[in-house]
């Protein structure tokens, strides 16, 4: 009888092996895709001066959108040049046509790195390249609901204020460093009332490393660059970036740096924080094979592309062109993928190998996102613990795991994707705001994600 027992058992237990769903695997290799693509807060930029309002130079979605399939232009400088508000308020036509700018950028699926200023006239006297103390704040702090408002479509924003073109020459009040720390005190003061007017989530760039070193501090060599801990959080070191306008331009980029203490500062410190710029001529120093190296060692996001003093034709020429326009800031790729879906568990696991080809990270707030899609509806994993701020060019392979609970779920043929969307309410489900991944085959178009894999849930 023991026996008989037994054999049924085993009966059982076979016939529940035979009827319980198995987990399953799946893998997957990517191609990588040599296009040059127009994804958000990356790449070259097109710069606007706004200087009488209303402005007759007013950007439109059209011109934006016709940038962006023409020349995947993302990025818009938007310089604010404030000459007829030296010694009193800026109007409210000023205000609301900043504010109007703001929505032609998001209704286009473009930011904007932003300036204010009160002169681009070299022949301008002294008293009349910038406003006083006093009226310096007080515009800054009459922006600060409108930059609020539209920090969506704010990369991020260049310190300005402070002598031509914003560029932290000699300005009222606002002496440089002589020294003395209260020769550069009123300069901290209008970082604290920048940094205070920009979200956290937002970083102000400044001019050359010097005015971080001094705004920090930091008086002796070397200086040391953001600790990872510290990074892409609200610590002022953190949110203090860089902005090089006479990149590859001369041998010390017309006094960018001081000393090649500051060089290797920069170097490491724009692994973390934002790092763009321009170039101020066609030079010996702004061949392309230099443009790139320099470009990989300061982790260069945006930058001008050259045009107007014909660097662009040079790097044409020379057959460096494609190279910075499809690395310039981050280039993501997907190298390869696994799945493993467990019926028993209801659980879905995703191992994910990609690299970044581009010289640096995003910058900005992403969200992490799993896609379960199929023609009847759409479900959305939100993946914690994953900040591709973190994904630098110089960490090789990143291996990422990604999971989802699958138990409510419907049974059926779906197609996973990645999503980086950007996690801005107002931006999140436009497509242009979201990462596509350089790789062939991967992209919809439609909703803005990377597709891995084709599953079947039973």
């Amino acid at each position: 009888m023991r026996q008989k027992w037994l054999f049924v058992d085993l009966l059982c237990l076979l016939l529940i092996g035979c009827t319980t769903p198995q987990p399953s695997v799946q893998q997957v290799t990517f191609t990588e895709s040599q296009e040059d693509l127009p994804n958000p807060e990356r790449g070259f930029k097109l710069l606007t001066y706004f200087e009488h309002a209303p402005f007759t130079n007013a950007p439109t979605e059209r011109l934006y959108h016709i940038q962006r399939r023409q020349s995947n232009i993302t990025l818009q400088q938007h310089s604010y040049y404030l000459m007829d508000y030296l010694n009193r308020d800026v109007d409210q036509v000023y205000l609301d046509a900043f504010d109007a700018n703001m929505q032609v950028l998001r209704e286009a699926g473009c930011k904007c790195i932003l300036r204010f200023a009160y002169s681009y006239n070299e022949d301008d006297p002294l008293d009349k390249v910038g406003a006083n103390y006093q009226w310096v704040k007080r515009h800054v702090e009459q922006f600060k609901p409108y930059i609020q408002k539209n920090a969506d479509v704010i990369f991020c924003m260049e310190a300005g204020y402070l002598g031509l073109w914003g560029e932290w020459g000699p300005s009222p009040d606002f002496p440089g460093y002589d020294g003395t720390e209260k020769s550069f005190m009123t300069r901290v003061e209008l970082l604290d009332w920048l940094l205070d007017a920009l979200p956290e989530t937002r970083q102000i760039a400044v001019r050359t490393p010097y005015y971080k070193r001094m705004y920090l501090q930091i008086k002796n060599y070397p200086i040391q660059p953001i600790d990872p801990t510290i990074a892409h959080t609200s610590n002022p070191q953190a949110r203090i970036a860089g902005h090089n306008d006479c990149f590859v331009s001369s041998a010390n980029d017309y006094g960018t740096y001081l000393k090649d203490a500051e060089r290797y500062f920069w170097q490491a410190d724009t692994k973390y924080t934002v790092m763009g710029g321009e170039i101020c001529q066609n030079c010996v120093y702004s061949d392309g094979e230099r443009a790139i190296r320099e470009m990989e060692r300061y982790h260069f996001t945006y930058c001008d592309n050259g045009e107007w003093n014909d660097n662009r034709g040079k790097w044409k020429a020379s057959g460096h062109w494609d190279a910075i326009c499809q690395r310039m800031g981050y280039r993501l790729v997907m190298d390869k993928a696994s799945i493993l879906i467990d019926p028993s568990s209801h659980h879905l696991t995703v191992n994910l190998d990609l690299h970044n080809a581009g010289f640096a990270a995003p910058q900005n707030p992403r969200d992490v996102e799993l896609i379960l899609l199929n023609e009847d509806t759409t479900f959305t994993f939100k993946q914690y613990n994953i900040d591709p701020r973190f994904w630098l060019p110089e960490n090789g392979t990143i291996s990422l795991k990604f999971g989802a609970d699958i138990a409510s779920v419907p049974k059926g043929e779906y197609k996973l994707y990645l999503n980086l969307p950007d996690p801005c309410e107002t931006l999140h489900d436009n497509p242009e705001f979201s990462i596509r991944c350089a790789n062939e085959g991967t992209w919809n178009e439609k909703h803005g994600y990377n597709k891995l894999f084709t599953i079947e849930l039973k």
